[in-house]
């Protein structure tokens, strides 16, 4: 979430007079993220208006309707809202843009065993969920040609031994995937960190930021969200934070025999995955250009995480 739109507040009341709502008081950018616009409303309660940066009009009724499927399995989401005509997606400035309600609860940055169990208990009923929509289907842009292909670019920001660890990975993982593994695989988040969590105390209110939902293993969604709830500071998983998750989301949807014996490298491609990322937004920075990214978060924590989870194994 950030800020790249700018708008007035009679821009703001005009497109609000499109909902069933009050006229809004107030309003308030969000800064915070990087990849779409976002603003605070109060209209009546609190809402959340998103206006879509880089997803255009083709790609967004995805995330729409997946969010109103997952909310009408009682996956705690927030469901985008209609207007007088039922529609949920909507035009912005030329752009894509929704209105969501403004969940209650705030990120759990330093969670606790039960916020873990239960944000385990919601990933796995999404899992289920998603498992239902076998008619929605998304590319992963982020798989293996996606880092293979940005390998060379990212090297210059990379130690040497960071370099060998980097291809070794991918290597590895390449084994992996023309191995051609059978496993579960649905509609998952993509992206499930603390801050696209929110909690009201010990109890989940919310899963947010969809807009990296794809196609794809649970388990390896299940793995990406392990290794930012449950991992220390020096990158090794803590074993109870790991269970605590772990337990919760076995008890809704247990592992396949297949997914337990991929595990290892499944954990370890989810770090792979996020450690590219960050690579990635740092060369963008370093090259320059109207989209070069305006944070860049530490890739070394990842680099730290995936060492851990070799040594591991």
């Amino acid at each position: 979430m950030s800020v790249y739109t700018q708008i007035t507040f009679d821009e703001l009341a005009d497109f609000m007079s499109r909902f069933d709502l009050p006229q809004p008081t107030h309003f308030e950018g969000v800064e915070a993220g990087v990849e779409n616009t976002t603003y605070f409303v109060t209209a009546g309660r609190e809402w959340v208006l998103q206006i879509f940066e880089e997803q255009g009009f083709s790609e967004v009724p995805f995330f729409v309707e997946l969010n109103k499927r997952l909310g009408d399995a009682s996956v705690p989401v927030a469901i985008p809202v209609p207007d007088h005509s039922g529609q949920r997606l909507h035009t912005f400035k030329d752009k894509p843009a929704v209105l969501f309600p403004k969940l209650v609860g705030r990120a759990p940055l330093a969670p606790n065993h039960r916020q873990r169990a239960a944000l385990g208990t919601a990933l796995a009923q999404m899992h289920l969920a998603s498992a239902q929509m076998s008619d929605m289907q998304r590319d992963n842009h982020r798989w293996q040609s996606w880092w293979e292909g940005n390998q060379a670019r990212v090297q210059p920001h990379l130690s040497d031994d960071g370099q060998q660890l980097l291809a070794q990975q991918i290597q590895d993982t390449r084994a992996w995937l023309d191995s051609a593994p059978n496993l579960p695989q649905g509609i998952i988040h993509g992206d499930l960190f603390r801050d696209n969590s929110l909690f009201d105390g010990d109890e989940i209110a919310g899963i947010i930021d969809f807009y990296n939902a794809c196609t794809g293993y649970f388990v390896f969604d299940l793995a990406v969200t392990l290794n930012d709830w449950c991992s220390n500071d020096d990158g090794t998983l803590d074993p109870d934070a790991t269970d605590a998750m772990r337990k919760a989301y076995e008890a809704v949807r247990p592992l396949s025999a297949d997914e337990l014996a991929a595990w290892d490298i499944v954990i370890q491609t989810a770090a792979l995955r996020f450690w590219m990322l960050r690579l990635v937004a740092l060369a963008r920075r370093a090259e320059g250009g109207p989209d070069a990214p305006p944070h860049v978060k530490d890739p070394k924590v990842f680099e730290q995480i995936l060492l851990a989870r070799r040594q591991a194994r």
